[in-house]
């Protein structure tokens, strides 16, 4: 397992030491030989981010790019970018929502407009390093598991945020229904949904994109263990 993290204390020993313009050089060399040989024994790369840093999306892309080229799906790069960035944001406004609520920024959980006007507030360009901060020191990542197994790539995203069984039935159901549609646009205008806080949107586009490379929607899953994660998982076959 090869582990990248936006703290770099999480980040694999590769990145110790890494002092100078040539060490880094060298450190990037190594990076790039250590993420080839995890991608060709079929092991885990692990993004953990708090905020989603320009860094992490470029690292992200770089792998995603990596493992397509190989398996000559390069004209997948985009939608399922697009997917896996889409996963991440959501999770990342899970994990905020969690923390304004705890620091009683967002007095009324219940309160859909509330939720995502304060939300919005601290997932800006201005504020994302500072709540960056504050989900790291509330132990609130997000991990990007990427890897091939058995022909196929798996995308799976956790948050340290559990749904209730009611929110996950909402999720399970616009997924379903999203999967009528083949323009997300169309979706939004037919179903709207002013309590989505951008979660159900967001996954309904997942699906959208992977309607769109023919890829059926039983391969894109939502989970939660009801006491500390959920997950949310994508198989694409490569072969």
């Amino acid at each position: 397992m090869i582990i990248l993290s936006e703290n770099r204390n999480e980040t694999n020993k590769i990145s110790d030491n890494v002092n100078s313009p040539m060490e880094a050089e060298t450190y990037s060399r190594g990076l790039e030989d250590s993420l080839d040989a995890a991608l060709e024994g079929g092991k885990d790369i692990v993004f953990i981010s708090y905020s989603l840093l320009n860094e992490t999306e470029d690292k992200i892309k770089n792998v995603l790019a990596k493992i397509l080229e190989k398996h000559q799906k390069e004209e997948l790069f985009t939608p399922l970018y697009s997917c896996t960035k889409e996963l991440i944001a959501n999770a990342t406004k899970a994990n905020a929502k969690k923390i304004l609520i705890d620091e009683g920024t967002i007095q009324n959980p219940d309160n859909p407009m509330e939720v995502v006007e304060k939300i919005r507030a601290v997932l800006n360009e201005e504020s994302l390093l500072e709540y960056g901060i504050k989900a790291k020191k509330s132990r609130l990542s997000t991990r990007t598991y990427i890897s091939v197994r058995n022909s196929f790539l798996i995308i799976n995203v956790i948050n340290n945020v559990p749904l209730p069984e009611s929110e996950l039935n909402r999720i399970q159901e616009r997924i379903e229904i999203s999967s009528r549609y083949d323009s997300i646009a169309e979706f939004y205008i037919e179903n709207p949904d002013p309590i989505a806080e951008g979660m159900g949107l967001g996954l309904s586009m997942v699906v959208v994109l992977l309607k769109s490379i023919n890829i059926d929607y039983r391969n894109f899953d939502v989970t939660t263990d009801g006491i500390e994660k959920t997950y949310a998982r994508i198989e694409i076959p490569l072969s």
